[in-house]
């Protein structure tokens, strides 16, 4: 049986899987602003080729990176190329304690682990 089979709204499935996801994608953004300063456009390519996420879009992306910066996980410094503007995102202290906090947690019991190992095959 389908959790959503209760009488809610239909639309309830696609609110929670978008808010899954997004709680994913903001985690998996994290650990790679971890692994160096990078840009937006330059987050967008990587998780095309690289991460086969095709279904992100700057009006995807930049929501998470500004919610991201306000709570303090990131930085963001503006650097100009050429003629144009870009940000240049950064993780901060708190961002590493975060990052290191869902490892643990994901980490801390037999269940979560077995979660993990097959999400992610």
């Amino acid at each position: 049986m389908d959790i959503f089979d209760k009488g809610k709204n239909p639309k309830s499935k696609k609110v929670f899987e978008k808010h899954m996801l997004r709680h994913m994608l903001s985690t998996f953004l994290l650990w790679m602003i971890s692994k160096g300063s990078v840009h937006g456009y330059e987050l967008i390519k990587r998780l095309e080729c690289e991460g086969g996420v095709r279904v992100i879009t700057p009006s995807n992306l930049y929501p998470i990176l500004k919610a991201m910066t306000k709570s303090g996980l990131i930085t963001q410094v503006k650097e100009l190329k050429g003629k144009r503007e870009r940000k240049v995102y950064s993780i901060t202290p708190a961002g590493k304690i975060a990052l290191l906090k869902i490892k643990k947690h994901m980490q801390s019991k037999p269940l979560k682990r077995a979660f993990m190992r097959e999400m992610v095959g």
